[in-house]
């Protein structure tokens, strides 16, 4: 029960979630240029290109698919404080699981930064619990104005440290603090207005909240694994200065995997409704309608790269980023199946065929591992990108299959209540 019966309408939240991200998403990104242009050299960037890739790995572990479950938490089985309580909880486990990997998998140099930046990330998870129970008050112009706030404030301290200090470490612990600041001072009181707060949950219901999120969370480390670990060989294989440059190019192409949740996110619940009500035809046009818009925003990313590539990068990151050019179009390929994936997997959870979505998951993992290093061998920077492709189109194979099957059994044969595959 919210204490606040104020709410928003969708179109309103929809707006502020919308602007808020994209302001947070513009300042993240900025980082990375300034990383590029500050640094001496490209090691600075290559290593905190490493920590975002390590801690994406075990992201999920942090968030346990907590967020989507306290939205549709409508009964209230989980008070917000209940929440609140395990987030922390998982955070805590999720750095100390990427140190761990870090320690055994990543250069010594490395490891400083990479916790640095998992405690941060780890901050900003428990804050995007409050920003759950705020949308599910439909108060998504708090999550707005504190996503606009952290990506403003993080850009500007990570900028002023690293400007007089050269230091990797202390900026990113800079961004730590001015986060946990907007999560003290701005989102737990918004919150507290529309919820009442009591820190702490019981074993038994800790133990039942997470058993619920367990599929979830597999799929989704399985996935981050996948998609950084060809970054890791390189920095392994190639040194940390090339995957600077790598990941530079890299990053104004993940656009294209933002612009794709604006398509799909909005759907989902479009998705999950047809396929209970076995209305297979407005399904399959729900689907042609996102998979051509994800195919359109991948063309005009060709289309942009043809013709302004080189003097794009060379206007972001200079001459040293820009003679790598021939990154861009293969990177543009895999952000472009990387969306088609993720949507997919999204469809698997609202088709409720969980354990599909795991198996594919591993199986492009798998994939990753086995083929990054021979690629790179082979095709130098260019073969992370390629392993990563191979790896995405296992995925949506076996998604698609998945999807079909679902299909099949709940859709054509019109039994509403088919059990979780």
């Amino acid at each position: 029960m919210t204490n606040n019966p104020k709410t928003l309408s969708v179109k309103q939240n929809m707006v502020w979630n919308m602007v808020g991200s994209a302001i947070g998403l513009a300042c993240q990104w900025a980082i990375s240029i300034i990383v590029v242009r500050l640094a001496t050299d490209m090691e600075s960037a290559g290593l905190y290109s490493l920590a975002v890739s390590v801690y994406g790995i075990f992201s999920p572990i942090a968030n346990f698919g907590m967020y989507t479950y306290l939205i549709t938490d409508i009964d209230g089985k989980n008070t917000v404080g209940e929440y609140l309580s395990l987030v922390s909880f998982t955070s805590l486990c999720a750095l100390v699981v990427t140190m761990c990997y870090a320690a055994a998998t990543c250069r010594p140099n490395a490891l400083l930064v990479i916790g640095s930046y998992a405690l941060y990330k780890g901050i900003a998870v428990v804050i995007d619990i409050m920003h759950a129970a705020d949308q599910k008050a439909h108060r998504m112009d708090y999550i707005g104005i504190s996503l606009a706030a952290q990506g403003i404030l993080s850009l500007c301290s990570f900028t002023l440290i690293f400007y007089f200090s050269h230091d990797l470490v202390a900026s990113i612990l800079a961004m730590a603090v001015t986060t946990l600041a907007v999560g003290i001072l701005y989102d737990l009181p918004k919150t507290k207005g529309l919820f009442p707060l009591k820190y702490g949950i019981r074993k038994h219901d800790a133990i039942a909240l997470l058993s619920s999120c367990s599929l979830i969370v597999v799929a989704s480390i399985a996935t981050g694994a996948f998609a950084s670990l060809p970054r890791q060989v390189l920095s392994g294989i190639m040194g940390d200065s090339m995957l600077g440059i790598y990941a530079s190019v890299a990053t104004p192409v993940a656009i294209i995997q933002v612009g794709s949740t604006y398509i799909y996110n909005p759907l989902i619940g479009y998705f999950a409704e047809s396929f209970h009500a076995g209305d297979s035809e407005r399904f399959k046009k729900l689907v042609r309608t996102t998979v051509i818009g994800i195919i359109a925003i991948g063309i005009l990313a060709l289309l942009g790269a043809t013709a302004l590539g080189k003097p794009a990068l060379w206007l972001l990151y200079g001459e040293t980023v820009a003679q790598h050019v021939d990154l861009l179009f293969p990177l543009i390929i895999s952000s472009l199946l990387l969306g088609v994936a993720s949507f997919l997997s999204n469809l698997l959870v609202a088709v409720r065929a969980l354990r599909i979505m795991v198996v594919g998951s591993v199986i492009a993992l798998v994939i990753s591992a086995v083929c990054s290093t021979p690629l790179i061998a082979m095709f130098g920077m260019n073969g992370a990108t390629y392993a990563l492709v191979l790896s995405c189109a296992s995925s949506i194979l076996i998604s698609c299959a998945g999807v079909f099957l679902q299909l099949r059994k709940q859709l054509v044969s019109r039994t509403p209540d088919s059990t979780q595959s």
